[in-house]
């Protein structure tokens, strides 16, 4: 009897054992056809994450490797719980995944580098930021400098504050920023040869910036506030100045799937800022532009385009002012080559082939006065790019025209 009773447990457990390889072989024949994220607005996933999702498209069903993607999921999106479902794709032995998100309210607490960039001709640009959501009202408090994205190296600190109005469709925002500027010999020369331009070279600006976030529906974001600028001029004489403007952004997002295979995204914004004496301006200006982002992935290929247009009437500081050449724009080009005082006019354009790792890409546009006739301009460059969360660049890039051909070198991440 008791030999009879060893057996049936061995024999059960053998059983036991054997289902779960089943199991782990049984998935592992499974392929992703989908990856999607659910319980959250798809506008606020970050380029990094979504492009580490669509990496998955295609890959073995591994239940580990998709509970480890659920732990970053939680991180990246600042969530307590993230919770998967798994369900039956429309090809054979293929799967859908999909990750819900259950935003809790509580008390979240985290330090992150939002991004780094290095340049080989305008040096190192990068943030500190440190967040947290008290009861769902988001803090963040970031320490920068910035060499890329205006004429001059701006640096200093950054602090914001939102919180959601009686539903996640209405929020409201402030935004206070400290910056002391930096000048290149290029644009101080610039200025000495044209003195007239708006504002001037100033030393310093702070920037007050309340904002309300209307959903108006899922692919569309409305935020409409204004921002207060003060202005410490240094040239041509000591003074300060105010650019008081009304802004309003107008964002579209929207990500579909072609076949069930191909994943496309779309990003758009429309941005007006309207400065006027109504709001005791010293400038009176208008600033509109487009900025325009499609993204086509399928397996581990991507196609990205984009396109930039912008137009300033009227009297506008240098910060207000276009700049192309620089790591996103134009690359291979300086921008205090092409413009050291920027524009108030713009248009650029680029295409972005990717291949796991590799990435090749082609910039066109030129940016101008009013006035002035437009001089295009065109770049080129390869390099590699990794796709996990903090996703890492490195780049060459070069100005295509007759002559000699001077390389840039570009290294960043999260960017």
């Amino acid at each position: 009897m008791w030999r009879s009773i060893v057996v049936a447990l061995v024999l059960a457990s053998a059983a036991l054992g054997w289902n779960r390889d089943e199991d782990v072989n049984v998935n592992s024949r499974y392929t992703v056809e989908s990856v999607r994220v659910e319980g959250y607005r798809s506008s606020d996933i970050s380029p990094a994450l979504r492009s580490e999702l669509e990496a998955l498209v295609g890959q073995r069903f591994d239940p580990s490797l998709f509970d480890r993607v659920s732990a970053r999921i939680c991180r990246d999106l600042r969530v307590n719980k993230v919770s998967m479902k798994v369900s039956r794709g429309e090809q054979l032995e293929h799967v859908r995944v999909e990750f819900l998100v259950e935003n809790q309210p509580g008390q979240r607490f985290d330090i992150a580098i939002p991004e780094m960039l290095y340049q080989s001709r305008q040096g190192v640009s990068g943030a500190l930021e440190i967040r947290t959501d008290l009861a769902g009202h988001r803090l963040a408090f970031a320490i920068l400098s910035d060499n890329n994205s205006k004429i001059e190296r701006f640096s200093g600190i950054e602090a914001r504050y939102s919180h959601d109005l009686g539903s996640k469709r209405v929020r409201f925002g402030f935004n206070f920023d400290s910056y002391h500027q930096q000048w290149n010999s290029s644009t101080v020369n610039a200025y000495a040869l044209n003195p007239t331009v708006p504002g001037g070279l100033y030393r310093s600006r702070e920037n007050y910036q309340p904002t309300l976030t209307f959903v108006l529906a899922e692919p569309l974001t409305l935020h409409v506030g204004a921002a207060f600028q003060s202005i410490e001029e240094q040239a041509p004489v000591m003074q300060r100045e105010f650019d008081n403007a009304a802004a309003v952004t107008l964002a579209y997002h929207r990500e579909w799937w072609t076949g069930n295979v191909a994943r496309s995204s779309m990003n758009g914004d429309y941005v007006l800022r309207a400065a006027t004496h109504l709001l005791d301006s010293d400038f009176v200006f208008v600033r509109n532009s487009v900025d325009l982002r499609y993204q086509f992935a399928a397996g581990k290929q991507t196609v990205l385009v984009t396109f930039l247009a912008g137009a300033i009437s009227g009297e506008a500081p240098l910060f207000e002012r276009f700049v192309l050449g620089n790591a996103t724009t134009l690359r291979g080009w300086n921008k205090f080559d092409i413009a050291p005082l920027g524009g108030n006019r713009v248009v650029h354009g680029s295409v972005e082939y990717r291949w796991r790792w590799f990435e090749a890409f082609y910039d066109t546009g030129a940016v101008w006065n009013r006035g002035t006739h437009p001089d295009q301009k065109q770049g080129a460059g390869f390099g590699v790019r990794t796709t996990n969360k903090d996703a890492l660049l490195l780049a060459v890039a070069f100005p295509l025209r007759s002559g000699r051909v001077d390389p840039i070198f570009i290294v960043g991440f999260n960017f």
